[in-house]
């Protein structure tokens, strides 16, 4: 695995008769490593957008692509790495001093998010050179 994707592996149970159909299981203190504090979703989205564009100072984050498939590109300030979401039983784990861009490759695809903390402003990074001197600063 590489330096900045970290993947987790969601519990998957699947009806013996339905092969497509599963239920995915992500707890907290076992899939997810941190007490979760907020979850939210992104959907209605275009193929070929791109969000994201921040990092956080202390947020912990999971990204889940329950249904269709985005790409996020993760930036620590000296290496860059992507990873497709592309299943529902795959999170990616997004530390702190982590920039993070999402491109959607399938129209109406969801991406679903379990966050360490509430939400706050004050935690974001909005401005890449910002972020570079950040991040600078927590190596």
């Amino acid at each position: 695995m590489s330096a900045l994707i970290s993947l987790r592996q969601a519990q998957t149970i699947k009806r013996q008769e339905a092969c497509e159909e599963c239920l995915c299981v992500w707890e907290a203190g076992c899939h997810v490593p941190f007490e979760i504090k907020r979850a939210y979703h992104i959907g209605g989205v275009e193929a070929g957008i791109v969000r994201g564009h921040h990092a956080h100072k202390s947020l912990e984050q999971i990204l889940l692509c329950p249904y269709g498939t985005i790409e996020v590109t993760l930036d620590d300030g000296t290496l860059k790495e992507s990873v497709l979401l592309d299943r529902p039983d795959k999170g990616l784990y997004v530390g702190p001093a982590q920039w993070r861009t999402m491109k959607w490759i399938v129209t109406g695809s969801v991406l679903f998010v379990f966050a360490s903390q509430h939400y706050d402003e004050a935690d974001y990074i909005r401005d890449y050179h910002a972020f570079l001197a950040f991040a600078r600063k927590e190596q």
